[in-house]
């Protein structure tokens, strides 16, 4: 219970974390208008607009890759899984699921690395801002943790449900959504939305 409780705070973390990571994308949004307007009618550009635009879209990529986790949102065969013997929809989620959670290893060390030998060089951007490559770094750095740690959690209440012979719930909660299901999922969290 305690790791299922865990995985579903996880899930809600990861859900704030992306509308969190929305506000800056946003104000990027902004940003980038106000360039191309400016470049078009007053021959003036916002310096930096596209290094920052690269610092607030790899650091929302590393926290978004969480929520998608949590939303079952990663591509995998949609179309044929859910058509196949549970045992093999169990066996493919386990191989999706630990294949990810590698993913999330390998890019958790790629990322500390970068900011190790960054910090390492004092490494500034060469861009007019010359911003510190450790503070986006480090931002990327948290994201993919909690993305592994993440992972790694969804392989242990799996790795339990599955001992426990509950094949079932493991695939239902593991295990891809029919068009059906995620039309009807996507209807009624719209419904909240409008409420």
């Amino acid at each position: 219970m305690r790791v299922k409780r865990l995985m579903e705070m996880l899930d809600q973390g990861s859900k704030g974390l992306a509308i969190l990571g929305g506000w800056p994308v946003l104000g990027l949004s902004v940003l980038i208008g106000v360039d191309v307007v400016g470049r078009k009618l007053f021959n003036l550009s916002v310096q930096g607009s596209d290094e920052i635009g690269g610092y607030v879209m790899a650091v929302a990529c590393a926290f978004g890759f969480s929520y998608g986790l949590a939303k079952r949102s990663h591509i995998r065969l949609n179309l044929i899984l859910p058509h196949m013997p549970a045992a093999f929809q169990a066996f493919a989620n386990v191989v999706a699921h630990v294949v990810l959670a590698l993913f999330s290893y390998l890019m958790l060390w790629q990322t500390v690395d970068m900011l190790v030998e960054s910090i390492r060089l004092k490494a500034v951007a060469p861009t007019p801002l010359q911003t510190p490559l450790a503070i986006p770094q480090s931002l990327c750095v948290v994201g993919m943790l909690y993305f592994a740690l993440h992972t790694t959690l969804y392989i242990v209440r799996g790795a339990g449900l599955l001992l426990a012979g509950h094949m079932a719930e493991f695939n239902t909660l593991f295990g891809v959504e029919t068009a059906e299901k995620e039309a009807k999922t996507e209807l009624q969290e719209t419904q909240v939305v409008v409420r």
